[in-house]
């Protein structure tokens, strides 16, 4: 990137400007925001609009919009998926993409950021029980309650949820619900503390991609795109499955930089001869 500031607009109806926008001040980008185009129409985590792209072709979408619709050269684009990660089916794992698409090249650079989400949902016809498993969860996460005649979203707090029930007559007594519901994790950004933290990191790593030049044609994300298995065993010199060297690459002029890893060699607890 040039010392002149550069101008990017953020497609977003999700409150994300303040989320990305400070990290990539630090790299000379000033975001602007445009909601001019529904991106629920893309899909809902909710389900009530399907989602037909993948993650990184809707991100890539977003942020080719956000640069047609404003007329700017670049465009910046959010998505978040759920699934996946360590422990799949037992852990909710959230993976945050961020995409900066630039039209004079129609170039996209990725940038991601990934990690535990702890939500979960409640089916119940108590109210003590909701009560209860919205103590568990972080006081500004929002809800959504789902039940025989529709879903109510962007609930925050018990205040919030117990007013919800009420207007929607789903109140049997002080106690009891007049039917089962479900109590779900409102995952849209701005009702989800949990998002928001990992698409800040995505920020922050967006900002350093743009600032990564290839020494060669000095495009931005010279990055880390591959990486080589193979780091030696430190007691016997086997090949482990540990990280070798990390190749970085230059999408715009095909440069390739071997970055070693930084340890020299790998422990014998990751060697199969050493410990089968």
């Amino acid at each position: 990137m040039t010392a002149k500031a550069q101008r990017a607009s953020l497609l977003t109806k999700h409150h994300k400007l303040s989320l990305i926008a400070p990290a990539l001040a630090q790299a000379g980008v000033q975001v602007e925001l445009t909601d001019s185009f529904d991106t629920d129409s893309l899909g809902t985590f909710s389900g009530e609009v399907p989602r037909t792209l993948s993650p990184l072709d809707c991100v890539k979408t977003k942020a080719k919009l956000a640069s047609q619709i404003t007329g700017l050269s670049f465009g910046i684009g959010s998505e978040g998926s759920f699934g996946g990660g360590p422990l799949p089916g037992l852990l909710n794992w959230d993976h945050e993409l961020l995409c900066w698409y630039d039209s004079s090249r129609d170039h996209y650079i990725i940038a991601s950021a990934s990690g535990p989400v702890p939500l979960s949902d409640l089916d119940t016809d108590q109210l003590t029980l909701l009560r209860e498993h919205l103590l568990q969860h972080d006081a500004a996460q929002g809800w959504i309650i789902s039940h025989s005649a529709g879903m109510i979203k962007g609930l925050v707090g018990f205040h919030a949820v117990f007013e919800a029930l009420e207007q929607a007559k789903l109140l049997k007594s002080a106690t009891q619900l007049s039917q089962r519901l479900r109590l779900s994790p409102d995952l849209r950004a701005h009702f989800c503390p949990s998002r928001q933290q990992y698409i800040q990191q995505a920020a922050v790593q967006l900002a350093q991609r743009l600032q990564a030049l290839c020494p060669t044609c000095q495009s931005p994300d010279f990055w880390r795109k591959e990486l080589q298995l193979g780091l030696p065993c430190s007691a016997c010199g086997y090949p482990t499955e540990r990280v070798k060297y990390y190749l970085k690459k230059c999408e715009c002029c095909g440069y390739t930089e071997q970055e070693l890893a930084p340890e020299a060699s790998a422990d014998p607890a990751y060697c199969p001869l050493c410990n089968p």
